[in-house]
């Protein structure tokens, strides 16, 4: 069957969906979400977590970054059926994950994300905190079910720390800090190293949002799973890249410890 995707109904793009199944997956993550081939240039994925928050980010994304610097595969449509299960239509990328990858022998990974994270934080959303859209963030820093509502100002994100951070009679002020691309989940399994052995892929813009710049590197110790050979190298050459001030270090550690908030109890 061949499907259309810019011209399908939404009907169509559905049930194509559903028949496929999980059967025919190219991917399936731990969310739920899976990833089918619809063509061989286009791909769904699709699932209850995949939302249009997460395709609007992925969007943002590709006619905002520089293509010499980092891709993301093009978002050709999303849908959503009545259960709630999102469907992205997207870019197939081919190549290598760079989990397959020796970190060893390829030592140019370590630097370029580094690059890639300096150059998303040069990209600048002054609007609202978080994704864009009506949802809020979602993510190792929001804990186990994100935020439902969106941040409607940096003040809104401020009062959800602060409630978090009165348990150690701390608070937090994110309003001098400017807020940039961040993507939040930069694990290997989501970074693609192309088929001509240079162009670097960043896939699942889940996590996705505005925040300030040294958000990207709260999140890196928290991924999952955790990856040593390259979390390790990568936290101390960002750390390097950004040299933090000491508000920017202060302001990150009670980010973490609202984290450990968020997590530890029902608020």
């Amino acid at each position: 069957m061949a499907l259309h995707v810019t011209t399908a109904s939404k009907e169509e793009l559905i049930h194509f969906c559903i028949q496929r199944g999980k059967e025919n997956a190219v991917f399936a993550d731990i969310t739920g979400a899976i990833v089918v081939k619809v063509t061989p240039t286009i791909v769904v994925k699709w699932g209850y977590s995949v939302t249009a928050a997460e395709a609007a980010m992925q969007e943002f994304a590709y006619k905002n970054i520089n293509p010499d610097i980092v891709r993301v595969p093009r978002v050709h449509r999303f849908v959503q059926d009545e259960l709630g299960r999102g469907f992205l239509f997207m870019d197939y990328v081919p190549g290598q994950k760079l989990l397959d990858l020796d970190l060893t022998v390829h030592t140019e990974i370590i630097p370029r994300i580094t690059n890639i994270i300096d150059h998303l934080g040069k990209i600048e959303h002054g609007r609202k905190p978080g994704p864009i859209g009506e949802k809020g963030p979602q993510g190792y820093l929001w804990g186990d079910d994100g935020v439902d509502k969106a941040f409607v100002s940096v003040a809104h994100l401020n009062h959800y720390l602060n409630r978090r951070l009165s348990y150690r009679n701390d608070s937090i002020d994110l309003s001098p800090y400017p807020l940039v691309l961040c993507h939040m989940d930069l694990v290997r399994r989501n970074i693609i190293l192309g088929e001509d052995g240079t162009s670097i892929y960043l896939l699942d813009w889940a996590h996705a949002g505005f925040y300030p710049r040294f958000y990207e590197l709260a999140a890196l110790p928290c991924m999952s799973p955790y990856d040593e050979p390259y979390e390790k190298p990568l936290i101390a050459a960002v750390e390097s890249m950004m040299q933090l001030t000491d508000d920017e270090k202060r302001d990150m550690k009670l980010v973490h410890y609202a984290r450990a908030a968020t997590l530890r109890w029902q608020l």
